[in-house]
């Protein structure tokens, strides 16, 4: 059987308080806002990758275990831009040479782990991995 195509991502995160949450994307990271459903807002990360934040009684409590995880070629300049919008940063950048990342970490309002990295390697996503 032929696995079925997947079109796009969207990583939910969640919150107390959903304007606090939104507005950090919207005006802080300045994301493009996409959908408003309510009690979650759709926000694009790249043309094919999504974030949402919701509020919803029924919703996983918690952040521990959870990383979101944005891949950029200018980790500085990233940490530069938040730094300037009052964003305090938890680490980096720095690089590991475990992983062959350079990256920086920071916590969004509701405690989320939010990293900023780069590959040492450009095509790490191109590579064939032998399963």
């Amino acid at each position: 059987m032929t696995r079925p195509p997947i079109s796009q991502s969207i990583v939910f995160t969640y919150t107390d308080d959903l304007e606090r949450g939104s507005r950090f994307l919207r005006e802080v990271m300045e994301l493009e806002f996409m959908v408003d459903q309510g009690a979650c807002h759709i926000y694009r990360l790249t043309p094919l990758s999504y974030i949402g934040i919701c509020n919803l009684p029924d919703r996983p409590r918690g952040t521990a275990g959870v990383t979101l995880t944005i891949v950029s070629p200018d980790v500085d300049g990233w940490r530069a831009f938040l730094e300037a919008k009052g964003v305090e940063y938890v680490s980096g950048p720095k690089h590991s040479a475990r992983f062959g990342v350079y990256s920086s970490l920071f916590l969004s309002p509701d405690g989320y782990r939010v990293e900023i990295q780069s590959f040492d390697d450009p095509d790490w996503d191109k590579q064939i991995v032998p399963v």
